[in-house]
């Protein structure tokens, strides 16, 4: 390798492309740390329901498996949620209600 081929490749594998001192807009992962699943922020106050539905269940020979959905919601939220999904998909037995201010300090 030349002197000059030596040169180019070093400018070539140290210097990074113009798109590389574009500024980007940065995501902030916390901007969403006190809201749930539905998009409402949760104050200290509200109440929190951590709800699994039954998404389906499955059969095979003598085992079964029930798959479910998973969804942390405020009060209003919950019931909204329970006319969308239904009533009688809601898995009771491993319902949480938690308060806000429990809910947000695990956060």
């Amino acid at each position: 390798m030349t002197p000059k081929e030596a040169a180019a490749l070093n400018h070539y594998l140290t210097t990074p492309p113009e798109e590389f001192y574009k500024e980007i807009d940065e995501v902030d992962e916390t901007e969403n740390w006190n809201k749930d699943d539905k998009g409402t922020i949760v104050s200290e106050s509200d109440w929190v329901f951590v709800a699994y539905f039954k998404k389906f269940a499955v059969e095979s020979g003598k085992l079964s498996a029930v798959v479910t959905e998973e969804f942390v919601v405020e009060q209003n939220g919950f019931l909204d949620l329970l006319e969308e999904k239904g009533a009688d998909r809601l898995l009771k037995e491993k319902l949480e209600i938690i308060s806000g201010k429990e809910w947000l300090s695990n956060r």
